[in-house]
């Protein structure tokens, strides 16, 4: 039933395209950015009860944002697409909470966070709002649409304070979206195109500037890319094409055995590492 309801859907949405593309695109889009909650377990809110969690205003919804730790470094973590910040209790376990104050979002519509839809736009703006009001972060860490939004948040705002990247199983850009959306609705080219035409009225920058090749060519802070040499939903290849045509100060990890997810001990190890490490030779630099 659920196949046959999206096949129709997409019929749908193909066929009025070119008679009401006002009222397409808008229907397009509300599909676009329809959330399907993924549930919190006690774990879960047995986790959270251990931040200090207040909410960021944006239109459509409000904004979970929690926190532990007040030490001098800030750590900021953006989970991806049906995820929330529970994602990332391996990490902010192993973080000294008097030398590093973290911060985690939950996406509109995900976790705590309140609101019944979610695009990157919305996701964007609690980014940079955060950031802004805590003076800066030293370390973004950023998986799947997360990533993307990281790379969105540079993208518009090229004086956001960041001081290092990293990229976790990353789309190519916004044309993935796209593409994934087209795929699963069977949708036409002219439907896409017209859904772009709304996309981009609630951008920043134009869609198509939206990926992860123009972020990696014209950001100049650190980036360490990290990417499952299988990962099928966000296929490898894109990602090490992009990255080989930067010059810039970027170093990747391409793990084997694991999936998009990303979870094995190893990763969370590596990340860790490269957080501390960046601090320690810091210091020595200065002493």
């Amino acid at each position: 039933m659920k196949k046959l309801l999206t096949k129709l859907t997409g019929k749908y949405l193909n066929a009025t395209a070119p008679l009401f593309p006002k009222l397409n695109r808008e229907q397009a889009f509300k599909l676009l950015c329809k959330v399907q909650p993924v549930p919190i377990s006690k774990e879960g809110y047995d986790f959270f009860s251990t931040a200090e969690t207040s909410y960021i205003e944006v239109p459509q919804a409000s904004i979970a944002v929690h926190k532990w730790g007040e030490g001098s470094k800030k750590v900021l973590f953006l989970h991806g697409w049906m995820s929330h910040s529970k994602r990332w209790q391996p990490y902010i376990d192993k973080l000294d909470t008097s030398e590093y104050t973290i911060y985690s979002l939950d996406a509109p519509a995900h976790g705590l966070s309140k609101g019944k839809v979610m695009n990157i736009e919305m996701y964007r703006k609690a980014t940079e709002d955060i950031i802004l009001k805590i003076g800066g972060v030293d370390h973004l860490i950023c998986h799947s649409l997360g990533s993307l939004v990281g790379a969105y948040t540079f993208l518009a705002n090229k004086e956001i304070p960041v001081k290092d990247y990293v990229i976790m199983g990353a789309p190519s850009g916004m044309d993935a979206i796209f593409g994934f959306f087209k795929d699963t609705l069977q949708l036409s080219n002219r439907t896409i195109d017209n859904l772009g035409i709304k996309v981009d009225s609630v951008l920043k920058i134009p869609a198509s500037n939206l990926n992860l090749g123009n972020f990696f060519k014209q950001v100049e802070e650190p980036v360490f890319i990290v990417h499952e040499e299988s990962d099928v939903v966000t296929p490898v290849s894109e990602i090490k094409k992009a990255a080989e045509n930067s010059t810039n100060n970027i170093k990747a990890w391409f793990t084997t055995g694991q999936d998009h997810n990303l979870t094995k001990t190893e990763t969370v190890v590596t990340i860790i590492n490269h957080i501390t490490n960046t601090h320690k030779n810091k210091e020595e630099l200065c002493t």
